[in-house]
């Protein structure tokens, strides 16, 4: 009985204490620095993420649509290679993918920047065509991007794909090859 009294008046003490304490933090938190030895800047200076670099020249004129998904994997690979912890759930459409490159991941940093040329005005990865790219992990660590190619019509002729390979025949094809049976 005394032990269960005595328990009870001390998580009333911390409480208490933790009460009286709320609002009352240290004048250097949160607060303006005294002296000048801070950088003033007229506005904020823009945060530099991995994109700014890696995909500069993303379809401009200097580079083909081939090079353009080539750049756009070996930056989700970077990216892969800094974020270990990540399902493939992060990944599996063209916007989990860019909200998982925009601070949602482990880290909870943006590797991609809101404004990138490889963003259409619907948040989505596009080709030089402004097609969304098409997703299909593979697995953990392999991840498949299709562009819809110049006819912008997935699963055609002209699609291209990373990693480059023999393409898969469209859903439309397998389908009809199941029903000809």
């Amino acid at each position: 009985m005394k032990a269960k009294s005595f328990g009870a008046c001390l998580a009333l003490f911390i409480l208490g204490v933790l009460i009286s304490r709320r609002g009352s933090e240290p004048k250097t938190m949160g607060g303006t620095p005294e002296t000048n030895d801070y950088p003033v800047f007229s506005e904020e200076p823009p945060d530099s993420v991995l994109s700014d670099t890696m995909l500069a020249g993303y379809a401009g004129e200097t580079t083909s649509a081939t090079e353009d998904l080539e750049m756009i994997a070996r930056y989700i690979d970077s990216v892969f290679l800094l974020v270990k912890d990540r399902d493939t759930a992060d990944y599996s459409t063209n916007e989990d993918l860019v909200l998982f490159l925009h601070g949602s991941n482990s880290h909870r940093l943006p590797f991609l920047a809101k404004n990138a040329k490889a963003l259409n005005g619907t948040g989505q990865i596009v080709d030089r065509w402004d097609s969304p790219l098409i997703l299909h992990p593979i697995s953990r660590k392999l991840l498949e991007l299709r562009s819809a190619g110049p006819d912008k019509i997935p699963y055609t002729d002209d699609d291209l794909l990373w990693p480059d390979r023999e393409k898969p025949p469209a859903p439309h094809e397998v389908f009809q090859q199941r029903l000809d049976r």
